[in-house]
């Protein structure tokens, strides 16, 4: 099948927008299924109640996506395998003595992240951790980058002269 990984999905669904949005849940949290539990990491189950919550839907349509999730060759394969990527720094850099820019772009292109971690390194600031938001999962998707000091305006100036880099803030 070829295609985006969300439509990928969206066909799996086949129209089923609810379970696609359960999907979605599991993408963003990076948690597994393997035999219709649903998994953080190895070992810890997350209840579809919990699910439903964050997806907006009832505790059923978890268990059926659950199970659509197992009896799908491909998506079995993927959600057995898909792990969280760890904890994001994002939320406490400032309480670390860190910052954290968030890119925000007109269009997804090649070369947004090395443009920045380039902008960064000529001033010899050191990027801690990048947390990139998939523009298929995300409306308007985001880009982290926490960095271990203050971060110089005519860096920001640099950075905003990528042609596809909408805006850049600091928190």
């Amino acid at each position: 099948m070829d295609g985006t990984l969300i439509e990928r999905f969206t066909a799996a669904v086949r129209g089923h927008e609810k379970k696609l949005d359960v999907i979605k849940v599991l993408l963003k949290y990076g948690l597994s299924v393997r035999d219709d539990v649903v998994y953080l990491g190895e070992k810890i189950r997350v209840p579809y109640k919990s699910i439903a919550l964050e997806a907006g839907v009832d505790r059923r349509t978890v268990l059926e996506t659950a199970r659509l999730i197992s009896s799908d060759e491909f998506l079995r394969e993927f959600f057995s395998r898909l792990r969280p990527a760890g904890p994001s720094l994002v939320n406490v850099a400032k309480l670390l003595g860190y910052r954290c820019l968030i890119v925000e772009t007109f269009e997804d292109k090649p070369g947004i992240l090395a443009w920045v971690a380039s902008a960064l390194a000529e001033k010899g600031i050191n990027i801690l951790q990048v947390v990139a938001e998939d523009p298929t999962l995300y409306e308007e998707p985001k880009l982290y980058v926490v960095v271990s000091s203050s971060v110089p305006g005519e860096v920001i100036d640099k950075i905003l002269q990528h042609p596809a880099i909408k805006r850049v803030s600091i928190s």
